[in-house]
This record gives C-alpha cells, structure tokens and sequence, in this order.
C-alpha cells in the first residue's frame, strides 16, 4: 500500500512539472510568435491536469511527488556514472558487460593515485584547522555585544556571499604578491578560510542557541573554565562541531575553482586531474575514480551519521537521568 501510494505521490508530480513545462512551452512560442497545433493541444492537456490535480490532489501527495522528483533528477546522473563505471567496454554511451577493470587501470594509474592523495591530505588537514579555528572563534564572539561581533560578523558572511572566483583570484593575487610558491601550502590555506568560516556560524549557531544555563550551573558548583567547557560546553557542541567539520572536508575534497587558482604546476587534485582530463572526451577510467570518491563521501557521511547518532542517545539518557534525579 505505501508503495502504491508512494508511486501515485511521483506520477502527480511527474504530471505536474511536465504540464507546467508544456504551458511554459505555449507561452514562450505565443511570444515569439511560433504558435502551433502541437503546442496548443500540449497545454490545453496541460491546463486541464494542472486544474484536475489543484482541485482534486491532496497537496501533501503532490508535494511529496514533486520531491521525489526532484531527487531523481539529482541522483539519476550519480548513479549512471556509476553503473557505468562497471562497463567492461572502452564505448562510455553502452554498456557491454560487468566489469572491474576501469578500477584497477584507475588505481593502477599514478597520476590518479596522486591526486587523489593529494586532495585527501588537503581535505583532512584543512578541515582539520578549520574546525579548531571556527569552533575557537564561534566561541569568542558567540556571546560578544553585537556593536563588538558585527565587523566580524561582516568579514565573515562576505567569505560566504563573495563569489568563489573572486576569492580564488584575490587568493592568487595575495599569495603571489607576498612570495608564496603556489601548490599544496596555497591550496590548503585557501581552502582553510572558506571552511573556517562555515564551521563558525555552524558552531555559533548552536553555541547562542544552547544558552549558558548550564556552564552557570558548573561555575557555581566549583568547576573551572576548562572542566566546564570540557563536561558541558564541548559534548553540547559535538554535533555542530562535526557537521562543520564534515562540510569542511567534503568542501576541500571537492573543490575546483581555488584550488585551480592556487595550485601552481604539478600539483593537480583529483577534481582538476578530472577537469583536465575531460577536455579530451569521457574515459571509463574516469567514471570508476569518480565513483570511488563519491563512495569516500559516502562513507564519511556514514561514519559522522552513526557517531551522531550514538551521541543523541547518550544525550538523551542523560537527560531522563536528569530529570529522574531531578523529580
């Protein structure tokens, strides 16, 4: 029955983009005048869906079907690379048979080998200082008066809002002009002021939201500032604190337009080594990498998802011990 239900849900969002897509196909032809009978029949059939699914359709369903949607949209080409990162044929637009021979020319590659080495080091290290740091600062300034935190506020969110081309230039410039010899230390570092200032409004915003009830609570019973901000601050934090943390990672480990910038020769990642690549046509080897590092990804997501998880529960017996203690 879910089942059913969960397919009815898809086909009402399926025939809600696609008679949307027809009555904006009419429209943009009645403008430009290249009306025909095809186009007038396809949103005359549109119009009428739309109104029977507006009338009739419960918006949840339709809703949720609009979501599924849009997943599929999203996922369908992640999951084409990779079923056809087990083609045993040279041809990327067939599959021939099943085949793990694109992973080991993939890891028997040095060049591969490398730059995925490289983007780990990278990633791992400047998601690394970038937790410490934008934990330290989301700490500092979480609880500042805001005529103090907004120049620091400002800075911050232009990181974020500035366009990532203009960062990476302005990265390059800065390094040049001040001797830095581009590679490994400039991708890092310019990676590292992104991500520091993710993780600080990630950590700041469960740092205000958290109140200081508590840490009041430790200072009156004799515990000092790193006690309380080791039994009470930080394991409150933890989950904001690895959610920036994971970001972090995902966004250095991705990343394309900085670390081009800043890279100098010989130092590719696995994203520039694929960029690279592309330019001379799609290679099975190509899909097998990109489904490797989409299965990295995964397994951190994992890995983060399961340490949270084990961290709400502890929470939560905490608290009913709390509360038990406490009635």
């Amino acid at each position: 029955m879910r089942l059913l239900r969960a397919l009815g849900s898809f086909a009402l969002g399926l025939a809600l983009v696609a008679s949307g897509f027809a009555v904006a196909a009419f429209l943009l032809g009645l403008m430009r005048g290249e009306v025909d009978a095809r186009r007038s029949v396809a949103a005359a059939i549109g119009v009428v869906v739309l109104v029977a699914i507006v009338r009739f359709a419960r918006f949840e369903r339709v809703l949720g079907g609009y979501a599924g949607l849009m997943y599929v949209f999203l996922y369908a080409p992640i999951l084409v690379v990779i079923v056809y990162s087990f083609n045993g044929g040279r041809n990327v637009a067939v599959f021939e048979s099943f085949s793990l021979t694109w992973y080991e020319q993939a890891l028997d590659s040095e060049q591969i080998r490398s730059a995925v080495g490289r983007s780990l080091q990278i990633a791992l290290a400047s998601a690394l200082v970038a937790t410490i740091l934008g934990t330290a600062a989301a700490l500092s300034l979480g609880r500042l008066r805001p005529v103090v935190r907004l120049p620091f506020d400002v800075l911050v969110f232009l990181t974020l809002v500035v366009p990532e081309l203009v960062l990476a230039i302005s990265a390059l410039i800065f390094f040049v002009n001040t001797g830095f010899e581009l590679g490994t230390t400039t991708m890092f570092l310019g990676h590292t002021i992104f991500n520091a200032s993710l993780v600080m409004l990630i950590v700041r915003a469960r740092f205000v939201s958290m109140g200081s009830t508590l840490e009041e609570a430790s200072f009156d019973l004799g515990a000092g500032p790193l006690g309380t901000f080791r039994q009470v601050t930080l394991p409150r934090l933890l989950p904001a604190v690895l959610a920036g943390g994971l970001l972090s990672f995902v966004f250095s480990f991705d990343d394309v337009v900085i670390s081009n910038f800043t890279s100098g020769a010989g130092n590719q990642t696995w994203p520039l080594y694929i960029l690279s690549a592309l330019k001379f046509g799609l290679r099975p080897d190509l899909n097998a990498t990109a489904t490797m590092m989409f299965a990295v990804t995964l397994v951190a997501l994992v890995l983060v998802g399961l340490i949270l998880r084990g961290f709400g529960r502890k929470t939560g017996e905490a608290s009913v011990g709390a509360g038990t203690i406490a009635g």
